[in-house]
């Protein structure tokens, strides 16, 4: 059962919350003066202006905004996005692992993962770093033991319920099924971040020739 907890001066997060449920909330606390609002996986984290509104009121307004009938997740008006995503070698490197975890074959893997139906439950960890969830029930696929000291740029991982997209290269420790030829983040751009909260997601099977081509060979 979801509940508010006091997290510092001016912040309050709702716990225990599915990432649709978290969404929704979201949406419903939209004008209903709260200074930022951070949905997360499981929890949504809202913060105010101390100098306009009590911790008690704040937390009373947290209560009802939990006990609210909003479950399903707003419809965003952000377009789907298609990722081009690579499934071969040398960027699929725990793909046979993954499969057997899913109960499938390592050939299955790729027309399982492209089939679902993605979703941005949140961004973080990293800029860019896109957090996917979809309807289907995973296993819980667990951090690789020996983390790897550098993932590529645009991998694509599973953890846990997650799938996991790496818009920067560096240390990881999530199971990697693949690679994607879309940069996910770019400071010099009008918007940095590829992909928003809420966006569908959809994954387009490539080879490892066609990634080589759209990203000019860069590792």
């Amino acid at each position: 059962m979801s509940q508010s907890i006091y997290c510092a001066d001016d912040w309050l997060m709702i716990q225990g919350l599915a990432s649709d449920r978290a969404a929704a909330l979201a949406a419903a606390a939209e004008g209903a003066g709260w200074d930022d609002i951070v949905p997360g996986l499981d929890s949504l984290s809202l913060s105010w202006n101390p100098a306009q509104r009590s911790l008690e009121a704040a937390r009373a307004a947290a209560e009802a905004l939990a006990g609210s009938d909003a479950h399903a997740a707003p419809p965003t008006t952000v377009a789907p996005a298609t990722l081009h995503i690579c499934y071969e070698a040398p960027w699929a490197h725990d793909a046979d692992i993954v499969a057997e975890l899913l109960g499938l074959t390592s050939d299955d893997l790729p027309g399982w993962h492209a089939a679902q139906d993605w979703r941005v439950a949140m961004l973080g960890f990293q800029p860019g770093f896109a957090y996917l969830t979809c309807d289907a029930r995973l296993p819980d696929i667990p951090r690789l033991a020996d983390p790897r000291a550098r993932v590529e740029a645009g991998s694509v991982g599973l953890l846990g319920q997650i799938c996991g997209l790496y818009p920067h290269a560096g240390p990881g420790g999530w199971p990697i099924i693949g690679r994607i030829a879309e940069t996910l983040f770019d400071a010099h751009a009008p918007s940095p971040a590829l992909l928003q909260a809420g966006q569908q997601v959809r994954f387009e099977r490539i080879d490892a020739n066609e990634l080589a081509r759209r990203t000019g060979g860069a590792a």
